[in-house]
């Protein structure tokens, strides 16, 4: 079989085994397997003795800058040596997703985070990002690769992987919330950017008795889950289910909200966002990053873009915004999985050819 038919192989970093905590990378190769590509998680061994086409990398700081700094070394020189490997027997590519410009959490020294950032920058051979902004702001953090070939690739939607077909009544009894509240929900993973205290403190100042927040997700600490707690002060209104959702309590979650509120410091893009829309639930995101890309993707009805805090005013204007009618579904049309996954094995052999 020929280089231009056979199918592609690709070592992806990940690409099936973090599908537990968000499932995109996997229903993306899935997706691409459906349509012969040949997809595994990045191994080292088959770098230095198979035949690889492409490796996929999505977060290369949770890759290589995770653990005791001798195993960060290691993990960076041996993953360079194999992939030198693989492209002088086979013409390996290296493509980069670049989710967010920089990592929230910085685990290495500056040293190791310097020899990252020389891994990339040296050896990279195509950008992809989830908005035109994202590939802008990849380009400004990363000079070194303004010539490298770049092209968008959309975040697909959640709906094939969450079972959202439960009414709001339904998804309000199952977590146990009155039918008449204004349900206002953030769900997700908490960090510290994502500024959940401060949305926590703004609901509890307000007057409105039948406001109900509920704030779903597990604290990457202790201090920031005490800090939310004590933000709540005791007010039955807020509603903390401060651990690991599952599948189906993130989804009973959604489904019970009449407004998802994601209040970040600071994003490029948001998983949680795509995935409120998912289950179509109008979303409230700060105007930042890729943020106003994705309120013009599914139109002012689905998505809220403020400018500087989410204050007391704020929240009631995005509640008066989305007591307002909409359809019932989501246009979520441009974040088809057959479309992205067309438009990224395209890429790969943009990328392998040399003409992007």
């Amino acid at each position: 079989m020929s280089g231009a038919s056979r199918p592609l192989v690709v070592e992806a970093e990940p690409a099936f085994r973090t599908a537990h905590a968000n499932p995109y990378n996997a229903r993306l190769y899935v997706t691409m397997a459906a349509d012969g590509c040949r997809v595994h998680d990045l191994s080292y061994v088959r770098l230095f003795t198979s035949r690889v086409d492409v490796v996929h990398l999505h977060w290369p700081e949770l890759t290589f800058l995770t653990g005791r700094s001798w195993r960060m070394l290691a993990r960076m020189l041996l993953f360079r040596a194999g992939l030198r490997i693989a492209r002088w027997r086979n013409g390996t590519k290296l493509v980069w997703t670049v989710h967010n410009v920089a990592s929230h959490e910085r685990r290495a020294t500056p040293a190791l985070r310097a020899m990252h950032r020389r891994l990339l920058t040296e050896e990279v051979d195509g950008l992809l990002a989830l908005t035109e902004g994202g590939l802008a702001a990849a380009r400004a953090a990363y000079p070194e690769l303004a010539d490298v070939p770049g092209a968008v690739t959309p975040h697909g939607h959640y709906r094939d992987d969450y079972d959202f077909s439960a009414s709001r009544d339904a998804a309000r009894e199952e977590r146990g919330i009155r039918t008449d509240a204004t349900l206002v929900v953030s769900v997700g993973m908490i960090r510290t950017y994502k500024n959940i205290p401060d949305l926590v403190r703004t609901v509890a100042r307000a007057d409105d008795p039948s406001l109900v927040l509920a704030v779903a997700g597990k604290p990457a600490g202790d201090a920031l889950a005490a800090e939310i707690r004590s933000a709540a002060a005791g007010d039955p209104r807020v509603v903390l289910d401060l651990g690991f959702q599952s599948d189906t309590a993130m989804s009973a979650w959604l489904r019970a909200a009449d407004l998802v509120v994601l209040p970040y410091r600071a994003i490029q893009n948001s998983g949680s966002a795509i995935l409120a829309l998912s289950a179509d639930r109008p979303v409230v995101v700060p105007r930042l990053g890729a943020m106003s890309e994705l309120q013009a993707i599914v139109g002012d009805d689905w998505v809220r873009c403020y400018d500087g805090e989410f204050d007391a005013d704020e929240l009631e204007r995005s509640i008066r915004w989305a007591q307002s009618p909409r359809p019932e579904r989501a246009p979520l049309d441009r974040l088809d999985w057959t479309v992205i996954s067309d438009a990224t094995l395209a890429f790969y052999r943009d990328v392998r050819r040399g003409t992007p």
